[in-house]
């Protein structure tokens, strides 16, 4: 029998990433365990895959100990995913295609997690969270550097602040995911002689103009409501403007992709400019201002 070893070597690549998210390095290590998952899917069939995935999940309980069973959870959290967009790689589907659905898969099991934790064990998430965060401002108070009681206050603030831009936190958290995934798992694919999808050229990213309006009625009712608001639409306002302008942020990176293209200017460029773009939030404005007007065409002769 000839031993595949491409497919034993992403398995122990599998299992060294599971077994990192019982340390610390988990922070980092999380946006890489569906990478191997969609490899080892798109190289084998549906029974080799099955096998290897259980003998993986199987050693990494063993040796994790007492966080065997977070690992396993966490493991087939982002086996079903990594699934979905090995599946969609082999039909030939497109990059959009498979990006939208890891994200959604990844999002609703985000929230039926949420869903569950909080049914199942009768947890209060924001209560919990100010707990976790007044425990850690405590260590001020004693040491005398802010007045007493600073630390209560404090807390409730930022916990009221977390809940209200949780929908945001999880849609960004599920498209990180979904893009690192697709964009190491092209490369990885590429190393073995197979071939995954690429997305569309940057300079053609462009977001729809009516985001535009709705990112203007947005700023209008974020201004007109109050700083104590707290309702559903406060909730939804106050999450949809960041989000919008995540999506701006995007379609700058295409505006300075899409002039170094016209301008002829080496690759390296449009890349510097980009960096600026991801450290300073408020330049999301370039790429307001390209999906309002005809920005393009005044570099295009």
């Amino acid at each position: 029998m000839t031993i595949n070893w491409r497919s034993i070597s992403w398995s122990a690549a599998a299992l060294l990433l599971l077994l990192t998210l019982a340390t610390p390095l988990n922070f980092v290590t999380i946006f890489l365990v569906m990478t191997p998952f969609v490899v080892l899917y798109s190289l084998l069939n549906v029974k080799s895959f099955a096998i290897h995935a259980i003998g993986i999940g199987l050693v990494a309980f063993l040796l994790s100990g007492a966080y065997g069973s977070v690992v396993l959870t966490l493991g087939f959290f982002f086996l079903v995913p990594s699934i979905a967009i090995g599946h969609l790689y082999k039909r030939g589907k497109s990059a959009k295609t498979a990006i939208v659905v890891g994200f959604v898969i990844i999002l609703a099991q985000l929230l039926l997690e949420l869903a569950l934790f909080s049914a199942m064990f009768d947890v209060n998430l924001k209560a919990e969270l100010a707990s976790m965060i007044q425990d850690s401002l405590k260590q001020l108070e004693t040491g005398d550097l802010v007045k007493a009681g600073w630390a209560t206050d404090t807390a409730g603030e930022f916990s009221d602040a977390i809940m209200n831009l949780l929908p945001m936190l999880l849609l960004l958290s599920a498209f990180l995911f979904t893009i690192v995934t697709h964009g190491l798992s092209r490369l990885s694919l590429r190393t073995v002689g197979a071939e995954a999808p690429a997305l569309p050229r940057a300079k053609t990213w462009r977001v729809s103009r009516s985001l535009v309006l709705y990112y203007l009625f947005a700023m209008i009712a974020s201004m007109a409501m109050s700083d104590n608001a707290d309702g559903y639409w406060s909730i939804a306002i106050s999450n949809l403007v960041p989000i919008l302008r995540f999506a701006f942020t995007f379609q700058a990176i295409g505006f300075f992709f899409f002039l170094a293209d016209a301008k002829k200017w080496p690759k390296a460029i449009p890349m510097i400019l980009c960096v600026p773009l991801l450290l300073f939030p408020p330049l999301y404005l370039i790429g307001l201002i390209d999906a309002a007007f005809p920005l393009r065409k005044a570099f295009v002769k």
